[in-house]
């Protein structure tokens, strides 16, 4: 409550309203003071009935806040009814307000859609309270190491946020999602239900040679902390955790720099026609027509909107690589794909290395709110330079006979 009251003043409100604050006659600098916890709202708890979830929620509870239990059941597994139901039995004994089991259907293998199905029953059923998970400490290490072989940069190698904002049980209807435990371990987790006489299940997917966390777990990080120390895991993730607060505050930045640099149409240079400038009025960027249109642009949110702009290249290129790399992600973010390096580097390029060269092809994005959906196979959606301006653009495809 204080790590969220020092940096996430709204969701602090969600949680304790008017305040959390000892009570008067109370020492407020012990560990034992007695809270005024009676405005506390709602949280919904998601509980897999593992060490992790079951830990969360006796700490919830303990805190004095009414927890609502979820268990979601993937149905992926022999007996996960079974086991779903004895983690929602866990969960009354522990004292929660409610509990619930919730059958999901996974359209597809592998972790991603489990998550994604798992996630948005969450989101929907918290409908407007805060959502807790129950990452920890082993969690972020595990990631990190996983990140570290993939060659990623700082935002995948930084551990995850205790408070999420923009996430998928968000979007489904979560106020917030919290991870009030990324400072335990798994061994905190396990030792909290022995000390409250629970017992937990253990997920097989956590020992499967199928998913590399599972390698990374139960092979990996054995390897490491034999040769490296017992303390590897915790310095790992505490290596993420500060990695977060770097990243943070170059998102922050960057955010700052990509307002500083974008251009509303009336104001570029160009706009006048004179000298034989190119007309930039009737569209968002105008390069041979290809451009998007205006009517199309009116069509979007304003967070859209603001991506179909353009930016200013050499102010851009007075800011550091660390934060024009960003700046170039955040602009792009609604209009396309995933952008790997190859595709910030090419557009870096257009920046700080033009030699005249070509339009950068990124992918589009897998709702692209702008075009329908024909124009995917016949254009390709494209970053290039305007003078002193970076567009957002589509051009034609050619066919393969006249781009040989």
């Amino acid at each position: 409550m204080d790590h969220l009251r020092a940096n996430y003043p709204s969701a602090y409100r969600d949680l304790a309203t008017p305040s959390w604050e000892p009570r008067r006659g109370t020492n407020s600098g012990s560990g034992n003071a007695e809270q005024d916890m009676s405005g506390i709202k709602s949280v919904v708890v998601g509980l897999s009935g593992g060490a992790d979830s079951l830990a969360l929620t006796i700490g919830a509870v303990r805190a004095g806040l009414s927890v609502h239990a979820v268990v979601v059941d993937h149905g992926l597994q022999e007996g996960s009814d079974r086991v779903a139901h004895n983690a929602a039995e866990q969960a009354c004994k522990i004292g929660v307000a409610e509990a619930d089991v919730v059958r999901v259907h996974v359209p597809g293998a592998g972790e991603g859609p489990a998550r994604e199905a798992r996630y948005k029953a969450l989101g929907s059923i918290a409908a407007g309270r805060p959502l807790l998970v129950a990452h920890t400490a082993n969690d972020d290490a595990e990631g990190f190491l996983v990140a570290l072989s993939r060659g990623s940069g700082t935002q995948s190698l930084a551990g995850m946020r205790s408070v999420s904002l923009r996430h998928p049980a968000v979007t489904c209807g979560a106020a917030w999602v919290g991870r009030p435990l990324l400072a335990a371990s798994r061994a905190d987790t396990e030792a909290e239900c022995l000390r409250s006489g629970l017992t937990w299940w253990e997920d097989p997917h956590n020992y499967s040679q199928q998913y590399l966390r599972s390698r990374v777990r139960q092979e990996l990080l054995p390897v490491m902390e034999e040769i490296l120390g017992s303390s590897v895991r915790g310095n790992l993730a505490r290596s993420a955790r500060m990695l977060r607060e770097d990243a943070d505050a170059l998102d922050a930045w960057a955010v700052e720099a990509l307002s500083a640099c974008t251009i509303e149409d009336e104001d570029h240079p160009d706009n006048s026609g004179e000298d034989g400038a190119m007309r930039l009025k009737d569209t968002v960027a105008q390069p041979q027509g290809k451009a998007m249109p205006l009517d199309e642009v009116a069509r979007l949110d304003e967070g859209t909107k603001a991506q179909a702009r353009m930016l200013a290249v050499e102010r851009l290129a007075t800011y550091h690589s660390a934060v024009r790399y960003r700046v170039y992600k955040h602009w792009l973010s609604k209009l396309a794909g995933p952008l790997t390096a190859s595709h910030i580097h090419a557009i870096d390029a257009l920046v700080v290395r033009w030699r005249g060269q070509g339009a950068v092809s990124v992918p589009w994005a897998q709702h692209c709110p702008t075009m329908n959906e024909d124009r995917r196979a016949s254009h390709h959606l494209v970053v290039r330079r305007v003078g002193k301006t970076l567009i957002i653009d589509h051009l034609l495809r050619q066919p393969y006979s006249e781009g040989r």
